[in-house]
């Protein structure tokens, strides 16, 4: 067992002053800490990518007394709370749950981020944050095959992969933007600058294919919840190091079809 404000402490201790700052500024509309105080004494910590009906009836099942997700409750612009808010909250406040969200600083962490365990996996190495720190930009040791990278990358997130082979054959320095890190034309032209020739992201929109075969750079969309899997995933790990046997800890999987 341990109590609820070591665990909070910690976590605010683990991603430090400076990142919850940045993401306070950058992502103010997103949950990037804790957003719901519980029951004190926690046996059993629950992760996993977004909040949902679903997620939460898991969690339920599984004994969870604090939850840690990446997309948490988003309350910018909430007038009246409908039946999805309703029932979200019912499970959460009537089992005493705690919850926390980590947006921003689980795609912009620079070792167990979204992005960075991608890269990671590919065998690339960081370069410096993009697309407004939301994703960053890496190379990799030597040019790869980019059809070969997309079949990887289907690997890595375990998820089809829709991939726009619109730039060079082989590839070495790649941009990633985990989630819904669909690009428009001053991140694109942020790529062009910075000699990107593969783009990894979640998300894709109608016009972005026939824009990224004209500007010679090729895309891959690897599904918005398949790619957010590894923040959580990663922090998990970290917090049962610290706690060890003093806390169980377990992420659950629910899916998302995008």
């Amino acid at each position: 067992m341990v109590k609820r404000d070591e665990i909070t402490k910690f976590l605010n201790q683990y991603f430090g002053s400076i990142l919850l700052g940045k993401a306070e500024r950058i992502d103010p509309t997103m949950a990037n800490g804790i957003q719901l105080q519980g029951k004190d004494k926690v046996n059993k910590l629950i992760l996993g990518v977004s909040l949902s009906v679903d997620f939460l009836n898991e969690a339920f099942k599984a004994g969870a007394d604090f939850i840690i997700v990446h997309h948490g409750l988003k309350f910018t612009d909430v007038v009246y709370l409908n039946n999805s808010w309703k029932k979200r909250l019912k499970i959460l406040l009537e089992n005493d749950l705690t919850l926390a969200g980590y947006h921003f600083v689980l795609d912009n962490h620079s070792k167990i981020g979204n992005n960075a365990v991608i890269i990671q996996k590919l065998g690339g190495r960081l370069i410096e944050p993009i697309f407004g720190d939301f994703g960053w930009l890496a190379e990799l040791p030597e040019p790869q095959d980019v059809k070969v990278l997309s079949r990887k990358c289907s690997q890595i997130f375990n998820n089809d992969v829709f991939a726009v082979f619109g730039g060079p054959a082989k590839v070495k320095r790649l941009a990633v933007v985990s989630g819904g890190g669909v690009p428009y034309e001053k991140p694109i032209q942020e790529f062009l600058a910075k000699g990107v020739e593969l783009y990894i992201t979640g998300e894709v929109r109608e016009s972005r294919p026939a824009v990224f075969q004209e500007i010679g750079i090729n895309y891959f969309s690897g599904g918005h919840y398949a790619t957010e899997v590894f923040g959580v995933q990663e922090l998990g790990k970290v917090i049962k190091q610290y706690f060890k046997d003093k806390l169980e800890v377990e992420f659950i999987d629910v899916p998302n079809v995008l």
